[in-house]
Order: C-alpha cells, then sequence, then structure tokens
C-alpha cells in the first residue's frame, strides 16, 4: 500500500504534465487514497512548481551559449579640427569597419557543454525533491491512517467504559459492588471522552499536515483508504545493496561530477587565444583616396591567465567525485541499517498479532465474564482492558514504523522493498 516505488509509478505519469495544471482541484471527497494525494502534490506542490522557471533560465543561458561572436561595426574620423594644414577637414581620414572574434580551442562548445550539464544537473535536483516531497506525502499518509485506527480503538474503549459503568451503576444500586468502584468507572469513561476528543484533533491535524503538499489548507476528504498492517515479504539485503546505483541522490552527485567536468572543459578552452579581427575601407580627404584597411589581434599570455581557473575547476571536479563515493557509502550503511529496523518492526507486528492480542483478548473476555460473577474487582477489569488497549495502540505503533522504515529503504535503493506490492483492500 505504501509502496514509494508504486509512488514512483504514479509520478512518473503525472510528472510531465503537472506544469501546466491550473488552480487546485478539488479532492475527491472521500475516501482519498495515495495516488490521489500524490496527484494532488505533483500538481499544486508550489516547491516542484518553481522548477520551470529555473528550466526557462537555463533555456535562455544556452540560446546565448550558443550564439557566435557578434560582429561589431566601427567609425574612425582622424586628423579633424586641427591646426595649420589640418585645419578644418581637408585633411580628414575616415575609416568604416567591420569586426569580429574567431573564437579558437573550442570555446563556444565548451560553454554549450556546461550548459547543458547545468540543465541535466537540475533535472536530477528536480527528481530528487520530488522523491523527497513524495516520500515526505507517503509518511504523512501513514501518519493519517494510524490516526484513524487510533481513533477507531478509543472510540471502542469510550464504548466499553460507558457500558462498564453502566453495569457497576446497576450493580452499585442493588448493594452489589461499592460506591468507589462506580466512581472509577465514571472516571474511566470522562478520561476515555477526553482520549477520543484528543485523537480526533490528532486526526484533524494529519489530515491538514498531509493536504498542505497540494497547498490546501482546509483539506474537504474525511478519511484514507489504507491498509496499514499490509506487510508482505521483503528482499534480501544484498538483493536491495545491488540496487544501490538507482539511488536518485547518487544520480544526482553524478550529475554534479559531470558538470564540474564541463566546468573544467570551459576553464581549459579559455587557455586557447581568441582572434579578433577588421576590415574596412579608409577614404583620405586630402587626395579623395581610398584604400583597405586591415587588422588582426591576439592576447598575449592567455594560458597563464587561465591557470587559476583551472586549478578551481580542477579541485571542484575532485571534490565532486569524493562526495559521490562518500555518499555511496553512507547509503549502504543506512541501507543496513533501516532494513534491520524493518525486519524487526515486522516481526513484532507478527508477534503481536498472532500472539499477544488473541491471548490479552481471552484474557479479558475471562476477566469480565468474571466481574459479571463477582469473582473480579473492577480494578483488575479495568487493568485488563486498558492492557488490551494499549498493546492494540503498540500495534499500530509498530506498523507504522515498519511502514515509514519500508518508504526509507525504498527511497535508498529507488526499487520496490518486495517482489510485487499488493493492491489495498477497501
Amino acid at each position: 500500500m505504501f509502496s514509494l516505488h508504486r509512488v514512483l509509478a504514479v509520478s512518473a505519469i503525472t510528472l510531465s504534465c503537472y506544469s501546466s495544471v491550473g488552480s487546485a482541484q478539488q479532492m475527491s471527497a472521500d475516501p482519498l487514497t495515495l495516488s490521489d494525494a500524490i496527484r494532488a502534490t505533483l500538481q499544486h506542490n508550489p516547491q516542484l512548481a518553481g522548477y520551470k522557471f529555473r528550466a526557462d533560465a537555463l533555456k535562455g543561458e544556452a540560446t546565448t551559449a550558443a550564439l557566435k561572436p557578434e560582429w561589431r561595426a566601427q567609425a574612425e574620423l582622424e586628423n579633424v579640427a586641427g591646426t595649420g594644414a589640418l585645419r578644418g577637414a581637408d585633411g580628414a581620414e575616415l575609416t568604416l569597419a567591420l569586426s569580429s572574434v574567431i573564437e579558437l580551442g573550442g570555446q563556444r562548445d565548451a560553454r554549450l557543454g556546461l550548459v547543458s550539464a547545468r540543465q541535466q544537473q537540475l533535472q536530477s535536483q528536480q527528481r530528487v525533491l520530488t522523491l523527497d516531497i513524495l516520500s515526505e506525502v507517503t509518511r504523512a499518509f501513514v501518519e493519517l491512517a494510524a490516526a484513524q485506527e487510533q481513533l477507531t480503538l478509543l472510540q471502542d474503549a469510550h464504548a466499553l467504559a460507558e457500558r462498564t459503568f453502566n453495569s457497576i451503576s446497576k450493580l452499585a444500586e442493588a448493594g452489589g459492588a461499592p460506591e468507589a468502584e462506580r466512581l472509577r468507572a465514571k472516571a474511566s469513561v470522562v478520561r476515555a471522552r477526553i482520549e477520543v476528543q484528543n485523537a480526533k484533533q490528532r486526526l484533524k491535524v494529519e489530515q491538514i499536515n498531509l493536504s498542505a503538499y497540494w497547498a490546501d489548507a482546509t483539506p474537504d476528504f474525511t478519511r484514507v483508504q489504507a491498509d496499514l498492517f499490509s506487510l508482505p515479504p521483503t528482499k534480501s539485503l544484498s538483493e536491495l545493496q545491488s540496487n544501490l546505483a538507482s539511488n536518485p541522490d547518487i544520480a544526482a552527485l553524478s550529475d554534479e561530477v559531470r558538470l564540474r567536468t564541463a566546468e573544467l572543459a570551459q576553464a581549459k578552452s579559455e587557455r586557447g587565444s581568441s582572434l579578433e579581427w577588421s576590415a574596412g575601407v579608409r577614404r583620405l580627404q586630402e587626395t579623395k583616396d581610398s584604400a583597405l584597411v586591415l587588422g588582426i589581434s591576439m592576447p598575449l599570455a592567455a594560458g597563464r591567465r587561465a591557470s587559476g581557473a583551472i586549478a578551481t575547476a580542477s579541485a571542484n571536479q575532485a571534490g565532486a567525485e569524493f562526495e559521490r563515493d562518500s555518499t555511496k557509502l553512507l547509503l549502504e550503511a543506512k541501507l543496513a541499517g533501516a532494513y534491520e529496523v524493518y525486519q524487526r518492526s515486522i516481526s513484532q507486528v507478527q508477534e503481536l498479532k498472532s500472539d499477544v492480542l488473541p491471548s490479552l483478548k481471552q484474557a479479558m473476555k475471562s476477566t469480565a465474564d468474571a466481574f459479571t460473577m463477582g469473582r473480579y474487582s473492577y480494578l483488575e477489569l479495568a487493568l485488563a482492558q486498558r492492557e488490551l488497549l494499549e498493546t492494540q495502540m503498540a500495534l499500530i505503533d509498530a506498523a507504522v514504523q515498519a511502514q515509514t522504515t519500508r518508504i526509507d529503504i525504498e527511497r535508498i535503493t529507488g526499487s520496490a522493498l518486495t517482489e510485487q506490492t499488493p493492491e489495498v483492500n477497501p
């Protein structure tokens, strides 16, 4: 149900069109599915929408980088308004010329390569941010599903407390139970009602936390459709480790290396001197003659002036490679730790469901029967009820930990944790 791998499948379909969607659409009234939440997030999340402007900016940079050196028109008037023979314009010389630059050393290709690397890096950053946000959405969805389960348990506990209070009240009126037990049962009803109110408030907060990802502060859904306890068998740790190459952070860091490599290539291209040429016609007013004017210039010591930029780019490239390699090692350690937590959470859920809860339910039934027959006191009944409720809450907590750890593992590996993710049962 909460597989991030399924999230990626939905996002791959929706991401291509989310930026063109206008105002936020109304969510389906009831119930809300994880796919609904993901789709709304991809369409309306403000953080994701901002990448469109950055992409447009890089398109402009690519257009600029592809331009060839500009042509320049030059007009120069000499020997005007002087003294003696050069008085007035009799000895004037007018030169009209065109000039431009011939780029040597592949500067234009280097500029284009750098912009292309930035565009690729932006796509990777967008994918990483998208996955991070969708992971957070899935976690928020899990927390909301857990809040639903907890509210249902607390409502059942409140109803049970009221029934117990009514039974004890009748016994107390008939003299079969002390007044102190009736008062304790009454206090239990109040505490149970407070817990229900707190659970409802938490549920509302979790609904707002979830809908905030698609910029909706007033969610109109009341429930989510989820199977919190769906925890099928997983792949082995070695299989998951082999999928680390699919990690989006590693891909983004690899793009960072490519960007630094492109920067180094551009810095090296600056070592090549650019030739500036000019050609034109000069008019000599004194003799009424015209002549061609040709010129060429080249900067000196261009390679030495580029050495600092080359050294900086080389260091940045080495740093990017080191960060990519060290991140791989860190992810391997995080994956191993998360896998252990996930396996332990699954075991805890199974033990609580198959061993602990059946025993506690049977114990509470036996205690309730004995209480009805007067063999047990209200305190023993209340203790059995509270122990069962706390264990049911612990089961929800264990399931939440397993689901959120599952999301972490799939985020790290970029692949599904199970061979086949089961569908959600309504």
